[in-house]
């Protein structure tokens, strides 16, 4: 799948756009990159789809010098569904047909709608976490109406390279200046445990969001060195090490749990053991050719009078030193577990049952338990329950159980339940496997993570879902060569 540059230059271009409106921080530039988004998405759909992929990444990251760049994604996937809208208007039963798991993610979307203004949410508030479940979804919708071709998946799958190729080389410079350089200035002083210190937070601004990130890169980066031939193939392998290199030095404990799923029923449905050797070859040589070179390097840099000016900012929020043994025994340890119950997931866990014993047909509703919504406007009931922070559940399913009910619960399970037939339905193709397996990875994911109002995750999920249900779609007639 080699592309000529000129047929990615968007993607540089569109960086220097972002990069612009970062630097120069004025909010009538930043408009104007909205602006440009817009214009060219609405001349080229299919590359304004893609460049989704380059921003989304890094929007946390850019936000934090100019704000108001936070509407370029969610202006450009309105571009693509109006524009979806109009191409189809002639056919509005295709715009009307969804399948069962669609219609129960609705059925869930209602639910804790009605239970969040039943029990005093903000319309604002209520707005922002439709927003967190509901976005990436429409890159589905508009995508599963989409002729994707083979020239179209060639320059995605190079704009994800060059992204993740970005974030990683920046993700290394944050590590080796112990958070000093490249950062905003909120990111430089945001107060982290030694435990956390020792991981890269990346553009995405968080280690497991990262790590989830490149998990996804990783793997259609293995799809990618199928197609590719001559010296290429070099460079392939150099960047699916650096990836993984970096991926462990995220140090995301559930996302390496995830992905360990994931790989092991990929395995099981293919018995590719090509794609098993590559994998674990590319893991390794990243942890010994990046990991731990690295680490070693941000150690020495530690007993420099700048590392010792670093570590002692640090040190006011966390007096111990940290290390990656020290954040492996903490995933166990009795101290661990009983911090867990005072303030951290196990305490979100018991917590959360308490309050859903009072709401268990429908919930307390979106922006009232762990959610993103509630970091930003806060909840009507934390007062009433006694919980004096604002956190993330840490846990999809107890966020869910809190929010939705019993009713929640059920059409939940049949979006999550609905997705995983149609895939094993469809189950004969390599692309198809992979989905599985991610699917499946994200059942775990969710014990551990706000997996389904995950940027990254969800905008890739969707989207490869989309495209995957279309290349299978009357698989006895068309079986394209880039599918299986």
């Amino acid at each position: 799948m080699s592309v000529k540059i000129n047929q990615i230059s968007f993607v540089p271009i569109a960086m220097l756009l972002l990069a612009a409106g970062m630097l120069i921080g004025n909010k009538w530039v930043g408009l104007a990159v909205i602006l440009s988004f817009v214009v060219y998405t609405f001349l080229n759909e299919k590359n304004g789809l893609i460049l989704l992929f380059v921003y989304f990444p890094i929007r946390p990251f850019i936000i934090e010098f100019n704000p108001i760049l936070k509407l370029v994604g969610d202006a450009v996937i309105l571009v693509l569904l109006l524009k979806t809208i109009y191409t189809y208007r002639k056919q509005w039963r295709s715009l009307l047909h969804f399948e069962w798991f669609e219609l129960a993610f609705f059925a869930f979307c209602f639910i804790g709608a009605v239970s969040a203004l039943l029990s005093g949410v903000s319309l604002t508030a209520l707005v922002l976490q439709l927003r967190a479940f509901l976005l990436f979804y429409l890159v589905y919708y508009i995508v599963k109406r989409m002729d994707i071709t083979r020239a179209d998946i060639a320059r995605f799958l190079w704009a994800t390279l060059i992204t993740a190729l970005l974030i990683c080389v920046h993700g290394l410079i944050e590590k080796l200046s112990l958070r000093g350089l490249l950062l905003p200035e909120t990111w430089e002083n945001m107060p982290l445990s030694s435990i956390n210190r020792i991981r890269i937070y990346g553009m995405i601004g968080n280690p497991n969001l990262l790590a989830y990130y490149l998990s996804f890169v990783f793997i259609l980066t293995i799809y990618l060195r199928k197609s590719i031939q001559g010296k290429a193939v070099w460079f392939i392998n150099i960047s699916l090490v650096l990836i993984m290199g970096v991926w462990f030095l995220t140090y995301s404990r559930g996302t390496w749990l995830a992905f360990a799923i994931g790989f092991i029923i990929y395995l099981i449905l293919t018995k590719n053991w090509q794609a098993f050797k590559i994998s674990v070859t590319t893991i390794f040589t990243g942890i010994i050719l990046i990991g731990i070179p690295v680490n070693t390097l941000a150690g020495a840099i530690e007993n420099t009078d700048f590392g010792s000016a670093q570590r002692e900012v640090q040190k006011q929020f966390d007096q111990r030193d940290g290390g990656l043994s020290d954040r492996m025994r903490e995933t166990f340890n009795e101290e661990a577990v009983e911090g867990s119950k005072r303030a951290g997931r196990l305490y979100i866990v018991e917590k959360g049952f308490t309050i859903f014993q009072d709401n268990p047909v429908i919930g307390t509703g979106f922006a009232t338990f762990g959610d993103s919504a509630t970091l930003n406007a806060g909840s009507p009931i934390y007062e009433d329950y006694g919980i004096d922070r604002e956190f993330y559940s840490d846990n999809q399913y107890i966020q869910i159980i809190v929010q939705t009910g019993s009713f929640g619960v059920i059409v939940f399970a049949v979006f999550l339940l609905h997705m995983l037939f149609m895939l094993w339905n469809r189950r004969q193709t390599q692309m198809t496997a992979v989905m599985i397996a991610v699917l499946l990875g994200s059942y775990a994911a969710g014990l551990v993570y706000n997996i389904w109002e995950n940027d990254t995750f969800t905008l890739f999920y969707f989207a490869i879902l989309a495209y995957v249900f279309n290349a299978t779609k009357n698989r006895q007639d068309q079986n394209p060569s880039f599918v299986t």
